[in-house]
């Protein structure tokens, strides 16, 4: 395979991951991470917090306990899918300095 059919197949492998990330981080973003800072505070039973947004956000028992095993599971997920990307990017920037 030579180095401009690796670049084409690089380049479209990138846009194909950058269409999956970025609405993962926009969800991520915009409404894990506030939920999640909601209830970092609480420590009572029947306590309510409130987002960034204003929403009143439940923070007591398995409401609390399933966001934060949810904002870990998303973390992990938004931490993979940069890695690969840097990676991408990353050879990418390799062949095309070879290329030259």
């Amino acid at each position: 395979m030579t180095t401009t059919n690796k670049l084409k197949l690089l380049k479209t492998v990138k846009i194909v991951v950058l269409i999956i990330f970025v609405p993962i981080l926009l969800f991520y973003l915009g409404i894990i991470i506030p939920e999640y800072l909601a209830c970092v505070n609480c420590v009572y039973e029947g306590e309510m917090g409130t987002d960034i947004w204003g929403d009143e956000v439940q923070c007591f028992g398995e409401s609390k306990e399933l966001g934060e095993a949810f904002f870990q599971l998303v973390s992990i997920i938004i931490g993979a899918f940069s890695i690969i990307l840097a990676s991408l990017f990353s050879y990418n920037y390799h062949l095309k300095r070879n290329l030259k």
